[in-house]
């Protein structure tokens, strides 16, 4: 539930046809699959979007806040941290780790969906994190100086292309391996990844 929460929140409702990721039908989580992008051993820190960033949507405001933590200091993936500093239960805050990776020169973010907690994997190696890691979530990004873009994919074009054969898996969760995922998204990214939210950086 915590991991659907943060997914909901990271793109903050960028399309406000629906109220919620929890409907699966029409919903805005990420690219759901059993493989990262990449290999994970290999990842690299994305020096570029280290900050915090902030998106106001419906009148509430979000606070993304990207780092190089101590999980990081041993396997080089990044931690995320996003915040509603409203009043209870309004305040909330969600914690994941994960890496970037890059397709035809676009970027992508690797979300780790985690058995245990954070707490308990500091100052982990990246063999011990892959261990704890059931499934992932990708989703596409591009940064610059002021802004930080995040795009979701449209779950019913995913669920059309694993019908049409050309990735595997069930529903719109993919069960393919990272070469054919990044083939998929060589070819079809673009109209996978349409659902939009800008975060602006926080100086």
């Amino acid at each position: 539930m915590l991991h659907r929460r943060f997914l909901l929140s990271l793109i903050a409702l960028a399309s406000l046809l629906l109220p919620g990721f929890g409907m699966r039908a029409d919903a805005d989580l990420g690219l759901e699959s059993k493989c990262p992008l990449s290999d994970p051993h290999q990842a690299k820190i994305d020096e570029r979007i280290v900050g915090t960033w902030r998106a106001i949507i419906q009148e509430k405001t979000y606070y993304l806040h990207v780092g190089t933590g101590n999980v990081v200091g041993q396997s080089n993936w990044m931690e995320l941290v996003l915040v509603n500093p409203g009043d209870k239960p309004t305040f909330y805050l969600h914690h994941k780790i994960g890496f970037p990776s890059t397709v035809d020169d676009e970027s992508f973010f690797s979300i780790a969906n985690l058995s245990v907690l954070i707490s308990q994997l500091r100052g982990s190696e990246t063999k011990d994190l892959m261990s704890a890691v059931g499934r992932w979530d990708i989703f596409k990004y591009d940064v610059t100086e002021d802004y930080l873009d995040v795009w979701a994919p449209d779950q019913n074009v995913v669920r059309e292309a694993i019908k049409a054969g050309k990735i595997k898996g069930t529903e719109a969760s993919t069960d393919d391996t990272t070469e054919n995922l990044i083939r998929f998204l060589e070819s079809s990214a673009e109209k996978v990844f349409v659902k939009k939210v800008r975060y602006t950086r926080v100086k």
